[in-house]
C-alpha cells in the first residue's frame, strides 16, 4: 500500500503556530486602506481631470509631478525673497519636453486642517500654476476658483 502525500499549497501561508500573513490589515472599502501619498496623488489627478473637462486636449499636454518637498534651491530662493515655502512650481514646455507642474505634498499637507481643505489647496495650486504657464487670468482657467487667501 502506498500513501500519497497531498500537494503543498504554493504561496504565502500561515506559520506553524497559526501566526503569520492572514490578509490585508485594512479592508479596501475603508479610507485608511490608501496611504497619505496615494490620497494626495488622487487629489492632484482629480484636479487635473476637473480642468481637463473645461480645457480638453490642453491639460493633457502638461506633466503633473508630485514631490514630497521643494528642492533646496527653491527653498533658498524663497528665503532670500522673504516668501513662504513654495507649494508648487511650473516649467514651460521646451523642445522635446512638455510643460511641467510640480506639486509639493508635505507643505500642502501641513497647511491643510482636514481632507476637504487639502483638496481645495491642491486645486488652488494646480489652477494657479496652469494660469502662470498659459499666462491667463485665474478666473479664465477655472471660473469656479474662489481662493480664501488673497496672497495665494
Amino acid at each position: 500500500m502506498s500513501s500519497k502525500l497531498p500537494d503543498r499549497p504554493s504561496g504565502p501561508r500561515r506559520g506553524r503556530h497559526g501566526r503569520g500573513r492572514r490578509g490585508p490589515l485594512m479592508p479596501m472599502h475603508l479610507p485608511a486602506y490608501r496611504s497619505r501619498p496615494e490620497r494626495f496623488d488622487d487629489a492632484v489627478m482629480a484636479s487635473a481631470q476637473r480642468l481637463s473637462q473645461r480645457w480638453p486636449g490642453e491639460i493633457e499636454k502638461i506633466d503633473f509631478l508630485i514631490d514630497p518637498v521643494p528642492s533646496g534651491k527653491l527653498l533658498d530662493q524663497a528665503a532670500a525673497l522673504g516668501e513662504r515655502v513654495p507649494l508648487a512650481s511650473s516649467k514651460p514646455a521646451a523642445p522635446g519636453r512638455p510643460a511641467r507642474i510640480v506639486i509639493y505634498r508635505l507643505p500642502i499637507e501641513q497647511i491643510a486642517e482636514n481632507a476637504g481643505e487639502l483638496l481645495d489647496l491642491v486645486h488652488q495650486c494646480v489652477v494657479h500654476e496652469v494660469a502662470q504657464l498659459w499666462m491667463k487670468p485665474i478666473s479664465e482657467v477655472d471660473p469656479m476658483y474662489f481662493p480664501e487667501d488673497p496672497d495665494f
